[in-house]
């Protein structure tokens, strides 16, 4: 028997499927290649610096995942929302900041696919291949988590709209190539005035401001401004009004599959630099490194089992996802399970961090990896909608009383 293999007797492997679903391991293996070798570089830079990280976005725009739920014939993956999602919570191990960019810019993308049209998407998707970036203006300070309840609004003016609105928290603010502007149609005659205008970076009348947060420093976050700006009517993305549904089939979807596969990724990321901190510590007094004792093997194995379990909650959604467009029903029908995600992806993340930070002592602490993920990761319970709502959303449904009012 040879050395390897003695070394190796005992030692417990954790099976592949359950950390990745059958058919994606691939996937993943790509997205772990180019996070350690662009995002993770980047990553430091960009959180310490407020820098945004326009190369990792080029980078994974270049290694095809530009585009990945669009059709094939479009230039996109196909690879459905499991495959989104074994994406996202693989690049959040290496860089959040990125990763949040790439989840909205994904939710934009497939927004002007599932509402926009035929022109729109053969004037703007080529451009998102080669690694231009979407972006979603929606919340606005007036209403803060509240994100579908807007007081902007848009009438018509000429041949197009006015656009009047202040917006919160617009990821890649000031950065993205183009954007999806969530406001009120004043005249439409739906119940639903809720409507899509399409207006590009740099269009008179267009301002953003810096953004400066405790973490996600990267993600150029801040809010913008849209003042008497002219939209051709050729950008108007659906009709006038009734765009709610988008936000119920694409956008909610999308964004709290998409923001809870990167919490998941956050909670990883930091248990693996904990884990590999501590492997390498060692006591001189003792000769034993941390993971030699068992308090600090117990704290490790709590955190593991809490991704975990987060993870597959991840999976069974975005197959459930997978599935309601398969059959052709309407992906609203997963919203309560993806509240339920959401609301444990992020709690769970504040929690694995916290471990991952006391199980590193005094050098987590420290100006880091593990600190960074700490601060990354507490952003998720207070993104619209917040921990709080949805938790009333949740124990609504239980009591069988009208979730929305």
């Amino acid at each position: 028997m040879s050395n390897q293999l003695v070394v190796d007797e005992g030692i417990m492997k954790i099976p592949s499927w359950w950390t990745c679903p059958d058919g994606f391991q691939e996937l993943k293996e790509q997205a772990h290649e180019l996070g350690k070798s662009v995002l993770l570089a980047g990553s430091s830079n960009s959180d310490q610096n407020s820098i945004y990280p326009r190369e990792s976005l080029k980078a994974m725009a270049e290694a095809g995942f530009g585009a990945v739920t669009l059709p094939i014939e479009y230039g996109g993956l196909e690879r459905g929302f499991k495959g989104f999602a074994v994406l996202a919570e693989s690049f959040a191990q290496y860089c959040a900041s990125s990763t949040m960019c790439w989840v909205m810019h994904t939710a934009a993308v497939h927004v002007l696919f599932s509402a926009g049209s035929e022109e729109q998407k053969n004037r703007l998707v080529p451009g998102v291949l080669r690694g231009d970036v979407g972006g979603l203006a929606f919340s606005e300070p007036a209403t803060g988590g509240h994100f579908w309840n807007l007081v902007s609004s848009a009438p018509r003016y000429g041949n197009g709209y006015l656009l009047n609105a202040d917006k919160s928290f617009v990821t890649s603010a000031g950065e993205a190539d183009w954007y999806i502007v969530c406001t009120n149609y004043p005249e439409s005659t739906k119940e639903d005035k809720l409507m899509f205008l399409l207006v590009e970076n740099g269009t008179e009348g267009v301002t953003h401001y810096p953004f400066s947060a405790m973490g996600l420093r990267g993600n150029s976050s801040g809010p913008m401004k849209f003042e008497n700006v002219f939209v051709p009517s050729e950008n108007l993305v659906g009709d006038e009004g009734g765009m709610n549904y988008y936000n119920d089939n694409v956008v909610d979807p999308l964004f709290l599959l998409g923001t809870s596969a990167c919490w998941i990724g956050v909670a990883q990321g930091a248990l693996n630099a904990a884990i590999d901190g501590a492997k390498k510590k060692v006591h001189a007094d003792t000769g034993s490194s941390v993971t030699g004792y068992q308090v600090i093997r117990h704290e490790l194995a709590k955190a593991q089992i809490s991704i975990d379990s987060a993870r597959n909650m991840l999976i069974r959604v975005a197959e459930a996802l997978d599935n309601c467009k398969a059959n052709g029903k309407d992906l609203s029908d997963c919203l309560y399970p993806l509240w339920e995600l959401k609301t444990h992806s992020a709690d769970m993340v504040i929690q694995v961090t916290n471990q991952a930070l006391q199980v590193s002592g005094g050098r987590g602490y420290l100006t880091g990896q593990v600190e960074k993920y700490l601060r990354d990761g507490r952003a998720g319970a207070l993104m619209g909608p917040t921990n709080e709502i949805l938790r009333e959303w949740i124990g609504r449904t239980l009591i069988e009383v009208p979730w929305f009012e």
